[in-house]
C-alpha cells in the first residue's frame, strides 16, 4: 500500500470484476482521474495481486465464480499484509441483505450499478483519506509507544542511579562520620601524648640538673683525687648531661607547638631571619659562617614559630658542614597563592632516598659525630603544616642540600579563615 501518496493522484487502485467490459469502463474512467489502476478478472487474482503489492484501496464486484467478492475479503482481512486495504464492493445486488454482509465481511462501503462516476470518485477519494489518517494515527500511536518506552527505560535507569547515588551517599556519610571519630580519637590521643611529652620534659630536667651539678662538683673539687679514667668519666656524664638537656629542651619545644596559642599577625621575614642569626650568633663565629638572604616577604603567621623554623633551618645547615666554611643563602618568590622559600647551604649534603626520613622525630642520617636530637626538622616540618604549607629537601651527597617550604599569602590566609569560620559556625 503506498503510504506516502494515499490522496488523489498516484493512489493504486486494484478493481476486481469477472466481466471485462466493466473493468475497462471502471478502468479508463479512474485513469482519468489521475488514478493508477490495476485490474483483475478473479478473486484468487485478486489475492495473489493485494499480496504482492499491496494496493491503496480495492474495487471489488460480488458475484464471481469460483470465489465471490464475500469470500475475496474475508481473506484479505485475515491477512497480516492486506488486512487494512479499505475494500468498498461495487456490486448490482441492492438488497439490504446484501449490503449487511459486505459490511460483516470487513467492507468499508458499498457502490451499486449502474453507478454515478462523480459518487464513486467521491466515495473513493473519502476513503483513501480515511485509511490514510487511520494509518498515520497508528504510525503515531506506534511511535508515542515506543517514546514512552524509551522513557519508561530510561526512568528506570535514573531510579537505579539515584538508588546507587543514595547508597554512595550514605556509605561516604558512614566513612565520613568513622574518619571524624577517628580523626578526634587522634587529636585526643596526640593532645594527651604531647602533654606526657611536655610533662615529662619539664620534670626531667630538674633530676638532670642535680646530676650534672653534682658532676660539675665532682670535676672541680675531687678532680685531684681522681684518676685520669675516672675524670674521663666525669667529662662523659657532663657532655651526656648537656645532650641530654638539649634532647629535653627541643622535645618541650615540639609538644608546646599544639599548646601555645599564640594570634596569628603580620610578620616581616627579614626581621625574622635577623633574630635567628642573632640566636645562632654563636655558632656562626664558631664555623665561620656566611649568611646571606635575598630581601624577603611579609607573611602571615606566629613570630616565635617562624624565629624557630629559620634557626633550625640554618642552624642545621651549619651543623652539617664541610671542610669549608658554610655558606648559606635563603631566598623567597612568589607562585601562585603561596610564598616558596629556599635554604641553600654548601653542607655535606644527603642521598635523596632518606629526603623523605629526615622530618620525622627521632630520625637522624648521621652518627654521633654531629650534634643534633632529631627533632629539629620535624619541628619544621610541624610548624611549616601548621600555617598551611609544606616543607621538602633536594639534596646531593657532599654537594650540599636545599630546603625548600611554602607559606600561604596574606590572600590566601584570609580566604583559608573564612571556609573554616563557615564550616564551624559559632
Amino acid at each position: 500500500m503506498n503510504s506516502a501518496q494515499p490522496l488523489g493522484n498516484l493512489a493504486d487502485i486494484l478493481i476486481v470484476d469477472d466481466e471485462p467490459n466493466n473493468l475497462r469502463v471502471l478502468s479508463n474512467l479512474l485513469k482519468k482521474h489521475g488514478y493508477k489502476v490495476r485490474a483483475v478478472l478473479s478473486g484468487d487474482r485478486a489475492l495473489a495481486a493485494a499480496r504482492s503489492t499491496p494496493p491503496d484501496l480495492i474495487l471489488l464486484d460480488i458475484m464471481m465464480p469460483e470465489m465471490d467478492g464475500y469470500q475475496v475479503c474475508h481473506q484479505l482481512k485475515h491477512e497480516s499484509a492486506t488486512c487494512q486495504i479499505p475494500v468498498i464492493f461495487v456490486s448490482a445486488k441492492d438488497q439490504g441483505f446484501d449490503k449487511v454482509k459486505a459490511f460483516a465481511v470487513g467492507g468499508v462501503d458499498y457502490i451499486t450499478k449502474p453507478f454515478q462516476v462523480e459518487e464513486v470518485f467521491a466515495r473513493i477519494d473519502c476513503h483513501l483519506k480515511l485509511n490514510y489518517l487511520q494509518m498515520k494515527l497508528e504510525k503515531q500511536n506506534y511511535q508515542l509507544q515506543a517514546e514512552i518506552c524509551q522513557r519508561n527505560a530510561a526512568e528506570k535507569a535514573l531510579q537505579e542511579q539515584n538508588e546507587q547515588l543514595r547508597r554512595e551517599i550514605e556509605r561516604r556519610q558512614l566513612t565520613e562520620l568513622a574518619l571524624e571519630k577517628a580523626n578526634q580519637e587522634l587529636a585526643r590521643s596526640n593532645a594527651d601524648l604531647e602533654q606526657f611529652a611536655g610533662i615529662a620534659s619539664h620534670d626531667l630536667r630538674s633530676p638532670l640538673a642535680t646530676i650534672n651539678g653534682y658532676a660539675q662538683l665532682l670535676q672541680m673539687c675531687g678532680k685531684e683525687q681522681l684518676d685520669d679514667k675516672c675524670n674521663d668519666f666525669v667529662k662523659q656524664i657532663l657532655k651526656l648531661c648537656d645532650r641530654t638537656d638539649l634532647l629535653i629542651g627541643e622535645l618541650l619545644s615540639y609538644a608546646r607547638l599544639n599548646q601555645v596559642q599564640e594570634p596569628l599577625q603580620l610578620l616581616s621575614c627579614d626581621r625574622l631571619v635577623q633574630q635567628a642569626l642573632e640566636n645562632l650568633g654563636t655558632e656562626i663565629y664558631q664555623n665561620q659562617a656566611q649568611v646571606t638572604y635575598d630581601p624577603l616577604p611579609e607573611i602571615i603567621g606566629t613570630e616565635s614559630q617562624f624565629v624557630q623554623l629559620f634557626q633550625n633551618l640554618i642552624g642545621n645547615a651549619i651543623k652539617y658542614r664541610r671542610e669549608e666554611s658554610p655558606r648559606i643563602h635563603l631566598s623567597a618568590v612568589l607562585q601562585d597563592n603561596h610564598y616558596l622559600f629556599s635554604i641553600q647551604d654548601n653542607g655535606i649534603g644527603i642521598d635523596e632516598e632518606y629526603s623523605q626520613y629526615i622530618f620525622q622525630i627521632f630520625k637522624r642520617l648521621h652518627s654521633q659525630d654531629y650534634p643534633g636530637t632529631g627533632i629539629g626538622l620535624a619541628t619544621c616540618r610541624k610548624i611549616v603544616e601548621r600555617h598551611g604549607g609544606s616543607i621538602w629537601i633536594k639534596s646531593q651527597v657532599g654537594q650540599g642540600s636545599t630546603f625548600y617550604f611554602t607559606v600561604p599569602t596574606e590572600q590566601r590566609v584570609v580566604e583559608r579563615q573564612m571556609i573554616e569560620a563557615i564550616g564551624h559556625p559559632n
